[in-house]
């Protein structure tokens, strides 16, 4: 009797407990921490929090695009490098195995536009064929005979006064000079047959570089 009397003493106490209070009390039973006072108060911190969440979720959502775009940058400049490297590395190989094409061209024309002007065009005489100190020329043997002196001694003393003068031939000396190379050729032509082959070549050369000898002297 006495445990049946306790039992309905504590179902009356919780009838008449305050909805509020009970509402209050089992919430704390429920979560220890922090919770709303009024139903008010915990709908606008649901809304808060989901407003929160929302933004937070655009704000991530953005951040990604931002980061895949200069992922997707860095990727194309990568690859524009790439490229970059590989066509400089063909030239450098390409000018390695076979040099600036243009350049060779260019200097292969050049040469040989050179080449082409300077054909058939006669050297000067030698150190040793025409001394620069004394003005003494050495005369091949063929251009040494008789036949030969009356043109070879006039110019010999040209070139001697030259030195010794150390000035150039006046306009009557370049004319009296190249007059006398002219009569060698001519006389050279008459003695062909009996120079022979060798000398006539070695003596027709020798006044075709001794005409432009003169020419210089005269400059």
């Amino acid at each position: 009797m006495l445990r049946l009397g306790l039992f309905s003493f504590a179902v009356t106490i919780c009838i008449f407990v305050p909805t509020n209070a009970s509402a209050q009390w089992f919430g704390g039973f429920g979560n220890m921490g922090y919770h709303a006072s009024t139903v008010a108060e915990g709908e606008g911190n649901a809304i808060s929090a989901v407003t929160r969440s929302k933004g937070q979720y655009q704000l991530d959502t953005s951040q990604a695009r931002i980061n895949n775009a200069q992922a997707d940058a860095m990727v194309m400049q990568n690859r524009k490098q790439l490229a970059t490297d590989y066509f400089e590395t063909q030239n450098i190989n390409k000018q390695n195995r076979f040099g600036d094409y243009a350049d060779k061209k260019k200097q292969h024309d050049k040469d040989a536009l050179f080449q082409y002007g300077s054909e058939g065009r006669p050297t000067r005489l030698t150190s040793s064929e025409l001394d620069p100190v004394t003005g003494q020329i050495t005369w091949p043997i063929g251009l040494e005979a008789p036949a030969f002196s009356q043109f070879t001694t006039p110019i010999d003393q040209a070139f001697v006064k030259r030195a010794e003068t150390k000035s150039r031939f006046s306009y009557q000396t370049y004319q009296e000079v190249n007059k006398n190379c002219d009569g060698m050729e001519k006389e050279l032509r008459v003695q062909m047959k009996e120079m022979g082959t060798n000398n006539y070549a070695t003596a027709r050369g020798f006044v075709k570089r001794l005409k432009r000898e003169v020419r210089y002297a005269a400059s």
